[in-house]
Parts: structure tokens; sequence; C-alpha cells
């Protein structure tokens, strides 16, 4: 007597051939990815753009389980440095598919919006240089993880509100920007570390900052608009003020009871009395004080 032997179960079947499937798929879409990044970033490099990556067929050599990693075929490009703002106007498909982490635009007085920044939503590090033409920075609404900003030569931006809705910012420049007249976009960014505000000669005050516990350095070099910097009194973790050429600026006694200031630039604070300066010096004895 003959025992017949039970098929396998229908469900195992069915599970070996759903992972079948998701494996063909991911091996077909990491293909894709691979080509469209490859194709993205022999067109940057025939543009004359620097860019800094992560192969990730080095990536899944050294640990082939990382094929099955979104993040392998989506997240290689950190860095793209581009030489001017006429190029990348013009090549938006490209940008738009290497989705950077970091992106410098050199010579940039072409630019007047970064409306097409809106799609790299992995954006940390942004830098625009010689920005003559940048009137607004509306797009930052949609750039939630940016932590450095540097906009240098920014002469014509009046509006920059939107930085106020970057919470994970830690390091903001803004050079040049004579159409700036109040700090009150920096209240709520606790994160910052550092911020820059030079050539604000609009610039009446910095009382925004004086919650901004975390602040290390502040650079106002240039704001001949202001009065006084007493804002910063309460700033305990402050290692760096640079106030030159802050003209208008008469008293920075304060700086005497913050334990971790290290480093003071007063270069062109004609309003500060000679007699207050030396005895900053002899207060912070361990502080570099740098006076004309």
């Amino acid at each position: 007597m003959t025992t017949d032997t039970p098929p396998p179960p229908r469900r195992n079947w069915q599970i070996n051939r759903w992972l079948v499937v998701f494996l063909v798929a991911t091996l077909s879409y990491g293909t894709w990815r691979a080509t469209t990044f490859r194709a993205a970033l022999a067109q940057a490099k025939t543009l004359g753009w620097d860019v800094e990556y992560t192969d990730p067929g080095k990536v899944i050599r050294a640990n082939w389980m990382a094929a099955f990693k979104k993040e392998t075929w989506l997240d290689g490009v950190t860095e793209v440095k581009i030489p001017t703002s006429k190029g990348f106007e013009q090549h938006l498909d490209v940008i738009h598919r290497l989705n950077p982490l970091a992106l410098i635009i050199n010579d940039a007085a072409t630019l007047h919006d970064l409306s097409a920044l809106k799609r790299l939503n992995r954006l940390e590090n942004l830098g625009i240089y010689g920005c003559t033409g940048l009137t607004n920075v509306d797009a930052f609404n949609n750039l939630p993880r940016l932590t450095d900003v540097t906009l240098d030569r920014c002469t014509g931006l009046t509006n920059i509100e939107a930085i106020k809705n970057l919470t994970a910012l830690q390091r903001l420049f803004l050079t040049d920007c004579a159409g700036l007249t109040n700090a009150d976009f920096l209240a709520d960014l606790r994160a910052l570390q550092w911020v820059t505000l030079e050539g604000g000669t609009g610039l009446t005050n910095v009382d925004a900052v004086k919650n901004l516990t975390d602040l290390q350095w502040v650079v106002l070099t240039g704001c001949t608009g202001l009065k006084n910097v007493d804002a910063l009194k309460n700033l305990t973790a402050l290692y760096g003020v640079c106030l030159n050429g802050c003209t208008g600026v008469t008293n920075v006694d304060f700086l005497k009871n913050l334990p971790r200031m290290r480093e003071v630039f007063l270069s062109g604070c004609t309003g500060l009395a000679k007699d207050s300066v030396g005895a900053l010096k002899t207060f912070l004895p361990n502080t570099m004080i740098v006076t004309p």
C-alpha cells in the first residue's frame, strides 16, 4: 500500500513567489536608478559642475544587502558645486535628478528667486554667492532640513521671513544685506550656533537673538545702524563676537559677564571709549580682543 505525499502548502509557494517578485523588482529598480544616476552625473560633469557622491556600486560591493535599500540608490550625492546660476537655471532637471545634500552656486547674479529648490527635499547645506538679484527666500518654506545657509552679496534681499521656519538651522551667513532692517526672523531658531549679518547697514537692533542660548558666534561686521547689542548679554554659550565697523555701538561692558567668551573684534567701533575697551581687556585676560 502506497501513501501519496501531500503537496506542499499553497501558502509557502505564494510566499516564495512574492519573494522572487520583490527581489526582481528591487534589482530592476536599482538598475534603473543606477542608470539614471550615472546619466545625470555624466551630464553634470560635462557642464563643469563639481559633484561629490557615494557610488552605489561601491556600497553594494562592500555589502550586497545595500542593494535592497532605497537610500543606496537615492541618497548618493553629497554635494554639487555649480559655477554660475545661469547654468543652474538652464539645467534644473540635472540638479533635481542628483538631489544633493549640499548645493553651492557661484556667480549667482542672474538668480532672482529660489523656487527651483523646492523639490530638493534632502537639502541640508545651501550656499549662494554673488546673489545680487535675489529678493526673497520664500522657497525655504519647502526646505525644512536646512542646517547651513550662506547668502553672499545679497544686496537686493529685502524679504527673508521664510528663514524663521528653518528650525533645524545651525549656521546662517548673510553678507552685504543692505536691505535688512531687523533680525526678528531669528527669534525662534533655537538650534542656531553661528549667525553672520555682515553689511546689514539698515539693521537697528538684534533683540531677537536674546533667547538663542546655543549661539556661539555672532558676526555683525559693518552694521552701522546698530546703537547697542545688549541683547547678547544673556548668551552664556557665546564664544566669539565680531563688531568691526559698528560705529554706532557705544557699550560692550556686558561682555565681561560671558564666561566662555574667547574672541572679540572691535576694529572700527569708533563709538566705544578707549577706557571701556581697556577695562574689558582687564576683565577678560584669556580673551583675544582685537582693536585698531
